[in-house]
């Protein structure tokens, strides 16, 4: 089972999401984009299996800024009917900034019975399952009457209102719900099918921390190894331990002062007393264990080190040997964090491969790294900008996707983001433009991209990440007879961000050549 659709509105920076999903999300954006809180919005409808849970009631400061202004500037212009008592309340409620998130799930066929109390609608035929989380106003009197006494307090506008904004917003009167969409209240027992781990960039105390791990994700992995029988053995070499303990403490002789008493029959009572084994439950012998490499104590390692092989430890621990949960939804921001390029590559290796082992394993990251991406289906790429998302499932055709995963250059990190951009056909290209580059100090920034010509739909995504960034980007194709393709390509030139060129002949050769004197410069050398 997978989340396939993704619908967040008024979460943080993220006004108004709705994409589709693959079985793994790779999200990649600039910094402050919304990665992070996109990451932390998808587990909300789910319960927590993670370290150092945030807990699911919101505060104030987790409403979308643009949902506020708007709440606020309604009070403004509704300002006199709300002191006056004519602005009736439910209407006035209406207007208060909700939080949403909504989830929609796609089963496999043996797993029709996990989500039979989550259908909620029919779409081509198909049954749609969901969960819904919200965090809206419960207690409608008490926010109405808060809001009416602040306003009685003086008129309001948008300047003076700074100073009141979380009076007039009180979320203590806020609470979250989970629910099947249209329907209402999912039970815990189906909830707990359910869940999410989540790791976040700064893990330092992930890594140092023994404890968490010998409790929780090495004790899981240990414990999912062992049968019945091993359980038995267990238990026989700890009574074998236990006899020759005794043997060797000699615990006989340890109260032995009877033999010196004055009281009568001493030596009869305390021949009776005697120790017995107190056999540990097996979580308790587990977590006696701690990880190692290389013979040593883990916690000697590198930071690196110990995240890598923390983090393969809990990957391990969540893949499910029976079918008690639904969904498993691990999050992991930037999962390159501390490792150097060969981890990174052994960690974007296991990635690759690591949900094919469970079907109930969903894997979401953020990475800022091109081997999580280039490794990976496009289906799974999700790019960031500014709060939106737009997912490449939406985006992309089956055809485009395949041709893009195809082009053995293709870097998205540096033809998204990067301030300057051009994008040519051929190595030789590359040799004559980069020359240029290099001999002019003020073009030291344009990254570099070789690129075919098919890139009609990548460039539609560019616009949309880059609108009102400033970011550039030019294209030098080659003619090649195809005026057709000219026509279509250099209809995305705007004159203003981009910018395509097609050469006069097949090559751009004969283009630099020709240019002023280029030609004569040539002949002299």
């Amino acid at each position: 089972m997978k989340i396939s659709r993704l619908i967040i509105k008024n979460y943080r920076n993220l006004k108004d999401i709705d994409i589709h999903l693959n079985d793994t999300v790779a999200l990649i954006g600039e910094n402050n984009s919304g990665k992070s809180n996109l990451l932390r919005a998808v587990t909300l409808p789910f319960l927590a299996d993670e370290f150092g849970s945030f807990g699911k009631n919101l505060s104030w400061v987790d409403i979308n800024d643009a949902a506020k202004e708007d709440y606020y500037k309604y009070i403004i212009d509704n300002q006199k009917s709300i002191v006056d008592g004519t602005l009736p309340c439910d209407k006035f409620i209406k207007n208060m900034p909700i939080v949403m998130v909504e989830v929609h799930l796609t089963p496999e066929e043996k797993e029709g019975f996990f989500v039979k109390d989550l259908s909620f609608d029919i779409e081509d035929n198909h049954m749609v399952y969901g969960l819904r989380y919200e965090y809206k106003p419960v207690k409608i009197e008490e926010i109405y009457c808060t809001v009416k006494n602040v306003l009685e307090a003086g008129k309001l506008d948008m300047e003076s209102i700074g100073s009141v904004k979380m009076n007039l917003l009180p979320t203590e009167y806020y609470s979250y719900s989970i629910s099947v969409p249209e329907k209402g209240s999912v039970s815990y027992d189906i909830l707990k099918l359910y869940k999410y781990t989540s790791l976040e960039a700064e893990r330092d105390e992930f890594s140092r921390t023994r404890e968490r791990l010998g409790s929780k994700s090495l004790v899981k992995v240990l414990q999912k190894g062992l049968t019945g029988n091993d359980k038995l053995k267990v238990e026989k070499e700890y009574t074998h331990f236990f006899e020759e303990l005794k043997k060797i403490s000699k615990i006989d002789s340890v109260i032995n002062w009877q033999d010196d008493s004055d009281m009568e029959d001493a030596k009869e009572f305390f021949s009776h007393i005697s120790i017995l084994p107190n056999m540990p439950s097996m979580q308790t012998i587990l977590n006696s264990i701690r990880l190692g490499y290389s013979d040593a104590e883990l916690s000697l390692q590198g930071l690196g080190y110990r995240n890598l092989i923390l983090l393969f430890v809990l990957m391990n621990s969540l893949l499910e040997t029976k079918n008690d949960v639904a969904l498993n939804v691990l999050t992991i921001e930037e999962p390159e964090a501390h490792l150097c390029i060969n981890n990174i590559r052994l960690m974007a290796s296991f990635l690759k491969v690591f949900t094919s082992k469970n079907s109930s394993m969903q894997l979401f990251y953020s990475t800022h790294s091109t081997e999580f991406i280039n490794k990976m289906d496009l289906k799974n790429v999700v790019v960031m900008h500014n709060g939106q998302a737009f997912s490449f499932m939406d985006e992309l055709s089956d055809e485009n996707r395949d041709y893009l995963t195809k082009n053995p250059n293709l870097d998205l990190f540096k033809l998204f983001f990067s301030k300057r951009c051009i994008l040519f056909e051929g190595i030789s290209e590359e040799m004559l433009i980069r020359s240029y580059i290099d001999s002019k100090q003020e073009l030291s920034d344009i990254e570099m991209i070789s690129f075919h010509k098919g890139f009609t739909e990548i460039i539609k995504i560019w616009k949309k990440v880059n609108v009102g960034t400033g970011n550039k980007l030019g294209i030098i194709r080659d003619y090649d007879n195809q005026d057709k393709s000219k026509e279509t390509h250099e209809a995305l030139d705007d004159g203003v961000s981009i910018c395509v060129r097609t050469t006069s002949e097949y090559t751009l050769e004969p283009e630099i050549v020709n240019m002023d004197n280029n030609y004569n410069v040539l002949l002299e050398r």
